[in-house]
C-alpha cells in the first residue's frame, strides 16, 4: 500500500518500483516587502504518481527562480529600450533645429535619465520597489525635455515631417519612439507600485502590463490626432499668389482621380495631376508646365477671376469627399476667395469655369516631371484645400480668413 508523503522525492528508488503518481501540488505565496510573489512551501501529494522517480530536489529551485525572474523581464527589458532611445535623443547628439529647447536643469535631467533607467533595469531584480520607483522618477525628468522640443517646433510638429516628401530628420523619429516608451515605461512603474489588495478580475494589478501599453497608445493616438490634421507639410511660407486655381477631383471607391490647375498673372500655368487612394501612405503625381501667352485664353481667365457674379457666389465649406462615387470642382481666386461645389452639396460649378478648365488641359505643354507626396493620415487628411497647393499652414490659415473676410463682405 502506497503511503503519502510529502517534500520531496528521493532520486535513489529503485527504477524498476512503480512510483506514486503526484495528483496535488500546492504551491503558497507570500508577498515580499519588494513587491514580487516567492514561493513559500510546496506540499506534495504521492499517491498514484508513476514516473516520478526522475523528480530531483532542484526542482523546487528552478520554479522559484522562474516565478521570481519572469514578471519581471518585461519592465527590465522597457527600461533598457528607453534608456537607449533617450540616450540617442538627448539634447547634444539631436539638438533641436530651431536652437535652445529647454532650460540647463531640463537638459540636464534629460541627459540623466538613460543612466536612471539603467539602474532601474538592473534593481528590478534584487530591489523591485526600488527599481519601479526609479523608473519612474527617470521617466517624468526626460519627459519635460521631449515636450520642449515639441513645442520649439511650432506651427509644425513631428508628426507632419513625416508628409515630407525626400525623408524626414531623424530627430522625428526618435523623438515619437522615445516619448512612447516614455509613457509605457512610467505606467508600468506606476502599476507596480501599486498595493497588493488591488485586483482586476481576480489577478492583481500591479502585475499586469497590458495596461503599461495600452496608456502608451493611447498617449500616441491623442497627440497623433491633434497633430496631423488639417494636411501640412513642414516648409516655409515663401509661394507666389496665383491669380486662379481650380481643381477638379473625381471619387470612385477609394480612389480619387484629380487634377489642379494653377495660373498666375503672367501666364505661366502648372498642372497636377495625381491618383491616389485612402490608406495609401505616399502617391504619385506628375507636373506640368505650360503658358497661355497671349493666347484668348489669357483674357478669359482675367475676366473669369474679375467677375463679380462668381465674387458674389456663397458655397459651402470645401471638404473632402465623402461618399463612394462624388465629384467636387474647387476655385481660389487670387488666393482670397475660396469655392465649392460638389455633388455631395448638390451644386455644379459656372460652365464657364468648367470651360476654361478643360481648354487649359488640352494646350501642349512640356515634358511631365514626376512629384511624389505622401500623407500620414493615409489618404483622409489630403483634402482640396491641400490639394489646390496650399499644403503650408500659414497659407492655408491666410486663405480661409481671407475666404471668410470677402464672403462676410459680399465679394
Amino acid at each position: 500500500m502506497l503511503h503519502s508523503f510529502s517534500g520531496a522525492i528521493s532520486a535513489t528508488e529503485p527504477r524498476n518500483k512503480r512510483a506514486p503518481r503526484l495528483t496535488k501540488l500546492r504551491l503558497k505565496e507570500s508577498r515580499t516587502q519588494a513587491g514580487s510573489m516567492v514561493p513559500h512551501k510546496v506540499v506534495i501529494d504521492g499517491r498514484n504518481c508513476p514516473g516520478a522517480s526522475g523528480v530531483q530536489p532542484g526542482m523546487d529551485t528552478s520554479w522559484e527562480a522562474r516565478l521570481l525572474v519572469t514578471p519581471k523581464l518585461a519592465p527590465a527589458m522597457l527600461f533598457l529600450f528607453t534608456a537607449a532611445s533617450i540616450a540617442w535623443a538627448c539634447p547634444e547628439r539631436i539638438p533641436s533645429p530651431f536652437g535652445p529647447v529647454g532650460t540647463p536643469p531640463i537638459e540636464i535631467a534629460a541627459e540623466a535619465s538613460p543612466l536612471a533607467f539603467l539602474c532601474a533595469c538592473v534593481l528590478v531584480f534584487f530591489r523591485p520597489r526600488s527599481g519601479y520607483g526609479l523608473g519612474l522618477a527617470a521617466g517624468l525628468a526626460a519627459l519635460p525635455w521631449f515636450v520642449r522640443t515639441e513645442l520649439s517646433l511650432a506651427p509644425w510638429n513631428s508628426w507632419i515631417f513625416l508628409n515630407r516628401e525626400g525623408g524626414f530628420p531623424a530627430f522625428v523619429k526618435l523623438n515619437i519612439l522615445s516619448v512612447a516608451l516614455i509613457a509605457i515605461a512610467v505606467s508600468c512603474s506606476s502599476l507596480r507600485l501599486l498595493p497588493a489588495r488591488w485586483s482586476l478580475r481576480g489577478a492583481p494589478l500591479y502585475r499586469r502590463t497590458w495596461p503599461a501599453f495600452a496608456v502608451g497608445f493611447l498617449v500616441l493616438a491623442v497627440w497623433f490626432v491633434r497633430s496631423v490634421a488639417p494636411y501640412s507639410i513642414p516648409a516655409f511660407d515663401h509661394g507666389r499668389e496665383a491669380e486662379l486655381r481650380i481643381l477638379h477631383v473625381q471619387k470612385r471607391g477609394l480612389h480619387f482621380y484629380q487634377t489642379t490647375v494653377m495660373e498666375y498673372r503672367d501666364g505661366q500655368v502648372w498642372v497636377v495631376r495625381s491618383k491616389r487612394r485612402l490608406f495609401q501612405y505616399r502617391f504619385d503625381g506628375r507636373i506640368i508646365h505650360t503658358a497661355l501667352g497671349e493666347t484668348p485664353l489669357l483674357e478669359r481667365a482675367h475676366t473669369l477671376v474679375q467677375s463679380p457674379e462668381l465674387r458674389k457666389l456663397h458655397t459651402p465649406p470645401a471638404r473632402a469627399l465623402r461618399w463612394w462615387n462624388a465629384e467636387g470642382w474647387y476655385v481660389v481666386l487670387k488666393d482670397s476667395r475660396l469655392l465649392a461645389f460638389t455633388s455631395e452639396y448638390r451644386t455644379a460649378p459656372p460652365q464657364e469655369v468648367a470651360d476654361l478648365f478643360h481648354e487649359i488641359e488640352k494646350l501642349p505643354a512640356r515634358e511631365p516631371w514626376p512629384v511624389a507626396m505622401r500623407d500620414i493620415c493615409l489618404g483622409f487628411c489630403y483634402d482640396p484645400v491641400a490639394a489646390l497647393g496650399f499644403t503650408v499652414l500659414q497659407q492655408r490659415a491666410r486663405l480661409l480668413s481671407r475666404s471668410a473676410s470677402n464672403a462676410g463682405a459680399g465679394f
